[in-house]
Parts: structure tokens; C-alpha cells; sequence
């Protein structure tokens, strides 16, 4: 880049944490460097079902919803086992609110709370999304807002390959911009939004072992360099067991349905024709649950009622479309289709539908909810796959990456899926919408907090 080139904050990632951190930070009056390594190849945002978790803002109001920050904290806390650092996830919940406004406000996108589905270990419908509710639409009107922010310059297919440091501040990052050579890009702030390691597989070997036999649904961006570099620093990281498992992945397909079906009222079966867990579990710890069936493997049976329930929602319009989900008039033809024992089939349906009743027990402690499945019948095979990861950097309510001894370092930044997370160690204690309000949160606070040195000085 040419030397009159000046910049505030580096932001190196333009996926939901990046762009934010960098909308925020040039709406403060900061020019902003954002580095992106593959628009092309995407981000974890754009392939995620665009479900955006916070609590007390206006869309709630309106609706009516009792919800506060220290519900969502209780909540999140409670689904992680009380695994996590709590004035991080203190200050997330507390300033979910502010991110939806600025999406709203500043990104454009209009939004609205899904009351569909009451996710699992919600207290309240805190579900927000977009018309489409879908994270390719989350993500098309990020890169939009970033387009028309004359203080934001994004560099697509940029190759950073570390930080560069002085005195024990970093001052910047060293790139390939352009025809590849290598440049040293500086400015006062550098925000590590560089998403976690969910395609990392030696990563993934040394921190998630049990998530080696998951399907990776993820970006393929997402290789945990940010992560690396800033242990190259001697920074702390935190969490790097945890991640985020999705139990509707279909995969013959390159779809999954929507981690919500659950909720309305399906099943699922294995190859057996036998039920195998309580599915409204939570998709996350679902996963191995799935993995460890014959062929690791099952099938996702609902009906027309779930099926009109979902239908304006983009991840599961998705998947329909694309052939992953099939109707059948007789629940006979649905078994035999997926080479089911039929008789087996017909049983466990049968009994799962005395359980909604609440004429018989469920065989695994779902909650009667008065509603049977019924014909018509559709199937979906599914199997357990890995969105991405959860571990990383440890950082402080300000965003900044802390050493081992708590300290900051300094002009440091991380967010997003580069910054350790609110789920605890492992995939269940992951909490729906954990992922992207993390982000978005963290990307906010991260841009806030890299700019302060302009803001001071204005």
C-alpha cells in the first residue's frame, strides 16, 4: 500500500466481529484498515442461520418480552456449567442490546424477534434476525454498510502473517497486499477478528479431539491463525476445548436444517428405527450423540405443521430445496425410503406421540407438548457436524487480549470467534445464538476500545 496510506485501527477479518469492529471504529472518527483473506470463500456468519441473541432491546419492548441482560447471563451460565469468564459474559449480555440497534440503525438491516422457537435454555424469545433469517443476508448488508464507509478501507485476499511489536505494544501487522509482497501495515490498534480454528485440523487434534469425527460446516478461512499469533505474543488463551456441534447436518447435501426443529416437535431415529436421546437436548451436545449411532447417522422425522412453522426460515428453506428433506403420505414409505425396519418405526413414533399426549412417559424426558406427529411425513437423513470453535484468546470486558498475569497487552484487540467465547469447555455448554452474539458484541466492544486513542485526541 503507498506510504501517504494512514491508518487508526487495523482490523484484520471482515466476517461479523471484523466488520462491526470496523464500522464502529470509523463511525468514531477512526480511518480503518480491514483486511480480509477470502471474501469468496466466506465467513462463518454468512453460513450460520443468522440468528442474532440479546436481550432488553426495543424489538422485545415492543413485542412485550419480559427479558434483561441478567436473565441472559443466568442462562448462558447455566447452560456452560458456570464455565467462563464472567465479566466478559457480564459485559456481552449487558451490551447485546447495542449491536442489534447498530445492525438496525447503522448496518440497515431490518430486524425482528423470532417467536417460532423458544430455543433451548432460553428464558425468553431473544432470537432476533433478519427477513430472511438467514446469515448470508446478515452478512450481504455488513459488506454493504462497509462499502459505504469512507473511513473503512477493505482489502480483499490479504495474506497477514503476523503482528509486528515494539517496546511490548503492537503496532501493527505484516501483509501481502496486492502482488504479495510482504508490507508492514501499522497503526495504533490492531483487532484480531480472524475467527477461530474449526478447519484447522492439527488445531483441532491438539484442542477438540472429539470433534475430529463431526462434519465441518464452517468457513474454510477459519484456521486460527489470529489465535497463534497472538500466543506468539505471549498472550492467554482460554476455553480451547469448546465448540460449537450442529445436529441437523446433512451430508450428501452441503445443508443442514434448522437447529429449531426440535422445538416444534421432531424426532429422530437411527438406523435401527429407535430413538436415541431427548432431541430438544440443544443441538450442540447433540452431535456426538448422533455421531456415536450406526454410520453415525440418523434420520430427522416431522410433519406439515413444523414444516409451515419453518418455511420462512432461509437456512431450512435451504435444505428443502436442495433435496435434503422428503414428504411421504404413509410414515410406511418414510421408513422404507431410509431402509428403516418399518414395524420398529411405527412403534417409536407411536410412542413418542402417547408422550406428547402426556398419556405415557417419554422414553427420554421430553416435556409433553400436546401435539402428535402426524401424515404427512417428512424425513431428513442428518448427521453431526462442527460449525466452528469456541476457545481463543482470553480477553477483558474492553476487548483487550490478556497475558497469563492478566495483563494487557497493549494495542491489542480480539473478537469474535479469535477471542475466547461464553460456552464453556466442550460442545454442552454451548447456548443457541452463542456464536454470533459473541461476535458482534465483542466486535463492537473491540472497535469501541481500539479507536479510544482517536476519540481521545479529537
Amino acid at each position: 500500500m503507498s506510504e501517504a496510506d494512514q491508518f487508526d485501527v487495523i482490523v484484520v477479518g471482515a466476517g461479523a466481529a471484523g466488520s462491526i469492529a470496523a464500522l464502529v471504529a470509523a463511525q468514531r472518527g477512526a480511518n480503518v484498515l480491514l483486511l480480509e483473506k477470502s471474501v469468496l470463500r466466506g465467513t462463518n456468519a454468512q453460513l450460520s442461520g443468522g440468528f442474532l441473541q440479546a436481550a432488553g432491546t426495543r424489538y422485545q419492548q415492543e413485542m412485550g418480552i419480559e427479558d434483561s441482560p441478567e436473565l441472559m447471563m443466568a442462562d448462558i451460565m447455566k447452560k456452560n456449567g458456570g464455565v467462563a469468564n464472567v465479566d466478559v459474559v457480564a459485559e456481552i449480555c449487558r451490551r447485546s442490546k447495542d449491536y442489534i440497534h447498530f445492525i438496525a440503525d447503522h448496518v440497515g438491516l431490518e430486524l425482528h424477534v423470532n417467536t417460532t422457537i423458544k430455543w433451548y435454555g432460553h428464558s425468553a424469545f431473544r432470537m432476533h434476525a433478519g427477513p430472511a433469517e438467514k446469515g448470508s443476508e446478515l452478512v450481504a448488508q455488513l459488506r454493504r454498510a462497509v462499502a459505504a464507509e469512507e473511513r473503512v478501507t477493505l482489502v480483499d485476499e490479504a495474506r497477514v502473517t503476523g503482528l509486528l511489536a515494539e517496546d511490548g505494544r503492537v503496532t501493527g501487522v505484516t501483509a501481502g497486499i496486492g502482488d504479495g509482497t510482504a508490507e508492514e501495515l501499522r497503526a495504533s490498534g490492531v483487532v484480531l477478528a480472524c475467527s477461530g480454528f474449526g478447519n484447522n485440523r492439527q488445531m483441532l487434534t491438539q484442542y477438540c479431539p472429539d470433534a475430529l469425527d463431526a462434519v465441518y460446516i464452517g468457513s474454510e478461512t477459519s484456521t486460527g491463525e489470529g489465535i497463534t499469533w497472538g500466543m506468539a505474543l505471549g498472550a492467554d488463551v482460554e476455553f480451547m476445548s469448546a465448540w460449537q456441534g450442529h445436529a441437523h447436518v446433512n451430508p450428501k447435501y452441503g445443508t443442514h436444517l434448522s437447529g429449531g426443529l426440535p422445538y416444534l416437535g421432531s424426532i429422530m431415529v437411527n438406523l435401527n428405527g429407535e430413538r436415541f436421546a431427548r432431541e430438544d437436548l440443544g443441538y450442540s451436545e447433540l452431535t456426538p450423540v448422533i455421531l456415536a449411532q450406526p454410520s453415525g447417522i440418523a434420520v430427522e422425522i416431522f410433519d406439515q405443521r413444523i414444516v409451515d412453522a419453518l418455511w420462512t426460515n432461509g437456512v431450512f428453506r435451504e435444505a428443502y430445496d436442495a433435496g435434503a428433506v422428503h414428504r411421504f403420505e404413509r410414515l410406511e414409505d418414510l421408513a422404507a425410503a431410509h431402509s428403516l425396519p418399518v414395524e420398529t418405526v411405527r412403534r417409536t413414533v407411536a410412542a413418542y406421540n402417547e408422550g406428547t399426549r402426556g398419556t405415557a412417559a417419554d422414553a427420554f424426558g421430553r416435556e409433553p407438548s400436546g401435539t402428535p406427529l402426524e401424515a404427512p411425513w417428512y424425513g431428513s437423513v442428518v448427521t453431526g457436524g462442527i460449525a466452528h470453535t469456541q476457545g481463543g484468546l482470553r480477553i477483558d470486558p474492553a476487548a483487550r487480549v490478556l497475558t497469563p498475569a492478566g495483563q494487557p497487552i497493549a494495542g491489542l484487540f480480539a473478537a469474535g470467534g479469535t477471542a475466547a467465547g461464553m460456552s464453556g469447555l466442550g460442545v454442552a455448554g454451548y447456548t443457541s445464538g452463542n456464536g454470533l452474539s459473541h461476535a458482534f458484541t465483542t466486535g463492537l466492544i473491540a472497535g469501541e476500545s481500539a479507536s479510544a486513542p482517536v476519540v481521545s485526541s479529537t
